[in-house]
């Protein structure tokens, strides 16, 4: 073989060598680039400032299913027969052992009192309802009462899904988000799924994102129990 036909016939592999090595850089570089906007929460398409009216929180009512920390406080400590055991346990960090159930019919049993309904209470309400029940037997009740289980389950592409629990009175969904390490970069930020359960109804609602209205929508805030999924 002749060196011009070596050299030719080294020269088209190594064009083709280049072409590809060029080709296939340009494919990685087209998928690992994701536009900006795609990813970019709460667009507006303004660039001045915008404001939005506060959302009307609605306080979170008792319902079966749930557990409650309870704590009973009087001016007489020494009298106070729900002290003891609760301090201890909070001592230890783990309010769950001290927590009351709210049964199907919407009741907790607390020894002494016996039966208490709570259904559809907010935490304020079922408070005065447990100091009511008090009066007379310790001295100047004073009660507090806490949700236990609140969680939150954030699936799909994020970076780590799973069931998250929080302590906050509420939060918002770019918090609940945050817990499961954010939207990877390939979800869809357009379309978010969330899934309420409330009074035996499941709803269901899509969530765009990137859409400043979400500011002031009803899924902005994250309820106890409530599925997020991310397409």
């Amino acid at each position: 073989m002749s060196m011009s036909v070596l050299w030719g016939y080294k020269s088209r592999i190594t064009g083709r060598l280049w072409s590809f090595i060029i080709l296939t850089g340009i494919f990685i570089y087209s998928i690992s680039c994701v536009p900006n906007r795609k990813i970019v929460y709460v667009q507006s398409g303004k660039d001045k400032k915008t404001e939005f009216e506060a959302i009307q929180k609605r306080p979170r009512i008792i319902q079966p299913g749930d557990e409650l920390f309870i704590q009973i406080n009087s001016e007489d400590e020494e009298s106070n027969i729900f002290s003891t055991q609760t301090n201890n346990t909070v001592a230890r960090g783990d309010i769950t052992l001290v927590s009351y159930l709210v049964n199907e019919e919407g009741f907790i049993r607390l020894p002494p009192l016996g039966n208490l309904r709570l259904k559809d209470l907010t935490l304020d309400e079922a408070a005065s309802v447990i100091e009511k029940a008090l009066i007379g037997m310790i001295a100047s009740p004073s009660v507090s009462v806490k949700f236990v289980n609140k969680t939150v389950t954030v699936l799909g592409e994020v970076n780590n899904p799973g069931r998250y629990e929080f302590y906050n009175q509420r939060i918002n969904i770019f918090q609940a988000l945050g817990y499961a390490g954010d939207i990877s970069t390939y979800g869809n930020r357009k379309k978010v799924m969330l899934i309420r359960e409330e009074n035996n109804i499941i709803t269901r609602e899509y969530i765009d994102l990137t859409d400043e209205n979400l500011l002031e929508s009803y899924g902005y805030y994250v309820k106890p129990n409530d599925v997020i999924y991310v397409d």
